[in-house]
């Protein structure tokens, strides 16, 4: 069926308070989903640790580690194609959203299959055991627990095109919130095995069926939310893979980044500076990281707003939206920094059970690197809801690996405060970097940015050569 011939959906409503509605939805949603994910992490590890130790769950980790590699293996092209769909739908471009949709389906499908058909043939021969060190799990059980991990991750590979399906149409909160279930779900199926004394293998299998279920309720829910997107490969065509491939790469270039930020910098400490400094740079580190939890909540509440916006022409309304999330963002930022600055040396000591001496001044300079972050984090999904991130990503990169070369000399005479002063360098360079492309991008001016940063901005729309919100 030709879908033209279907009934049309209509263009995503941009009246101010519809806006003010779904920002106000898509916040509580994320702050759900971000409780969720906390829950999930915190409660996890009393039970693994308590029902099956520490080195039966440190294996487990392990092998959850192999999956793991192969959480980006769409490319990136989960994110471009929610991104370009939105902004398609924002006019009401319903086929070309479907060809976006359909597209991106059969290379993910593509890519899921080849690696799911490539385990089932070398999980068998390959020394998993050896190379993971798991010594109190059996090979065979090694093996299968490798291959249900992987399954699953390859069922969820379609997730990220899920979602772009529901926030295409102005479902993000519920599709967020779907997402955020079947997160429970799992938690409570795999701990409820370990908590009645299952082993590793019966654990993977209740992994694998819960997200192997949650994927069809997900589908399910799509096709119930959005009948007009069709999984099938009719409309998929080439071009939109060409037109989405240098946004997809470009799109890898953000994780990678923050990998090499957060875990880089723990090699380069560690090999100058010995563990017990990895372990002290790293308490710092997560101390002053509270805020950043915040910024994530602002960003993905803005995130389907931006793309609708810009995809209508709405680049008022963009600049907007823009100019409030980073107000919020440092506002929160630097409310964090100084309760953190009162009471993280209280919470460092604490935390660690005094284990080591509270550097305060080392905390004090980790705080000042998240004023640094406040400012380029919420601006920068201007970039990345829009498929403009590439034009930043060069030079994100570069200052990534950069601080870690500026850590490496300055460790040597200062320690882990040199460090630091390494990582607030490179965020100095990220920060001018972002804010300078997302305000030409949307039409904005620095000087007006800077004052409305003191002032409360109005959602007003227009074109993109309105007069800017003041």
């Amino acid at each position: 069926m030709d879908v033209s011939s279907e009934a049309k959906i209509a263009p995503v409503s941009r009246d101010r308070s519809a806006v003010k509605r779904r920002l106000a939805a898509g916040f509580s949603v994320n702050v759900f989903s971000r409780g969720v994910s906390t829950l999930v992490q915190l409660v996890s590890v009393p039970i693994f640790l308590k029902h099956w130790g520490a080195d039966l769950y440190g294996e487990w980790l392990l092998l959850n580690s192999v999956p793991s590699s192969l959480a980006l293996s769409d490319i990136g092209f989960g994110s471009t194609a929610s991104n370009e769909m939105t902004m398609l739908m924002a006019v009401g471009k319903q086929a070309e959203a479907l060809e976006v949709f359909q597209s991106v389906l059969a290379l993910t499908t593509a890519i899921s299959a080849t690696i799911g058909a490539a385990f089932l043939a070398l999980v068998w021969y390959l020394p998993w055991d050896r190379w993971l060190h798991t010594y109190s799990i059996s090979k065979h059980d090694t093996r299968m627990v490798i291959l249900l991990l992987v399954l699953s991750t390859l069922l969820t590979m379609q997730e990220q095109l899920f979602q772009g399906a529901f926030r295409c149409v102005s479902k993000y909160v519920l599709g967020t919130f779907l997402k955020s279930l079947v997160l429970l779900a799992s938690f409570i199926a795999v701990s409820g095995v370990v908590l009645f004394g299952g082993d590793v293998l019966q654990t993977a299998w209740a992994y694998f069926w819960v997200n192997a279920v949650g994927t069809l309720f997900l589908w399910m829910a799509l096709r119930r939310e959005v009948p007009w997107i069709r999984f099938g490969f009719e409309h998929a065509r080439m071009e939109s893979l060409k037109r989405l491939w240098m946004p997809s790469v470009s799109f890898l270039a953000l994780p990678l980044g923050n990998i090499v930020n957060l875990q880089g910098m723990l090699l380069v400490v560690g090999h100058v500076l010995g563990p017990a400094a990895v372990a002290i740079f790293s308490t710092a580190r997560t101390v002053s990281r509270v805020a950043v939890q915040f910024m994530n909540i602002i960003s993905n509440t803005i995130w389907p707003e931006l793309s609708t916006a810009v995809g209508a022409d709405d680049w008022q309304l963009a600049r907007a939206i823009h100019r409030r999330a980073c107000q919020i963002s440092i506002g929160i930022g630097l409310a964090i920094v100084l309760a953190m600055a009162a009471v993280g040396p209280w919470i460092w000591r604490r935390w660690t059970l005094h284990a080591f001496p509270t550097d305060t001044v080392l905390l004090d300079l980790m705080l000042l690197l998240v004023i640094f972050s406040s400012l380029w984090m919420t601006s920068l999904t201007a970039l990345v809801a829009t498929n403009q991130h590439q034009r930043i990503t060069p030079v994100y990169l570069s200052a990534t690996f950069g601080a870690l070369g500026l850590a490496w000399v300055l460790a040597h005479p200062f320690g882990l405060r040199g460090a630091a002063v390494a990582l607030i360098g490179g965020e100095i360079v990220i920060a001018s970097t972002v804010l300078r492309t997302s305000l030409k991008f949307l039409g904005d001016t620095f000087g007006g940015f800077a004052r409305s940063m003191f002032q409360v901005p109005r959602l007003r729309g227009g074109p993109r050569e309105a007069t800017v919100v003041e």
